[in-house]
C-alpha cells in the first residue's frame, strides 16, 4: 500500500470539500477569544458538537461560520488564520501601448502588506457539499484540523509566535 500525502490549504488531505471544512474550523479556531475559551481535556469534542450543531443549521458557509463564532468565543476572523496562497492576484498592474507592448510593471502592493479573507475559497466551495461534510464526518474535519495544529507547534515554539 503506498501512501500518497497531499496537502489543500495545509491540511493533510486531498479533497477539496474536506479541506475547505477543515479550513473554515481552524480560521474560527485559531481567532478565539483565548482567554473565553480555553483550552480544556473536552475543548475538542465541544468544538465537534459546535460544528455540527452550526452545520445542522446553515444553508451556505457564510450561515455556518455566523453560527460557529459565537459558539467558539470568536468575535472576528484573524485575517493571519484564513491566509491560503490566493494573494497576489492583483499585485502587479501592466501598462500597455497602443501596439500591446509593455511599458512599465507597477507593483500594487507588496506580498507581506496583502492579506486574505477566505473570499476565494467561500466562492469556490460546493457549500452544500462542504456543509455536508461537516455535518457527517465531523469527525474526520476535527482530526485534520488538530492534525495541522501539531504540525505547527514546534513552529510556534521555535519562532514564539502566538497562537
Amino acid at each position: 500500500m503506498q501512501i500518497k500525502n497531499d496537502y489543500i490549504f495545509g491540511f493533510d488531505t486531498d479533497s477539496d470539500n474536506h479541506a475547505t471544512a477543515a479550513l473554515l474550523v481552524y480560521a474560527v479556531y485559531r481567532s478565539r477569544d483565548i482567554k473565553r475559551f480555553k483550552v480544556s481535556t473536552d475543548m475538542w469534542s465541544k468544538i465537534e458538537r459546535f460544528v455540527k450543531a452550526s452545520a445542522k443549521r446553515a444553508r451556505n458557509l457564510s450561515l455556518f461560520l455566523e453560527n460557529l463564532k459565537p459558539k467558539i468565543c470568536c468575535e472576528s476572523i484573524s485575517p493571519k488564520w484564513m491566509s491560503v496562497g490566493y494573494k497576489n492576484d492583483l499585485s502587479l498592474l501592466v501598462n500597455k501601448d497602443e501596439d500591446g507592448q509593455i511599458n512599465d510593471i507597477v507593483e500594487v502592493a507588496g506580498k507581506e502588506e496583502q492579506r486574505e479573507f477566505l473570499t476565494v475559497v467561500l466562492r469556490n466551495a460546493s457549500h452544500k457539499i462542504v456543509i455536508d461534510k461537516l455535518l457527517k464526518e465531523t469527525t474526520y474535519i476535527i482530526m485534520l484540523v488538530r492534525e495541522r495544529l501539531e504540525r505547527e507547534k514546534p513552529i510556534e515554539k521555535k519562532f514564539n509566535l502566538e497562537a
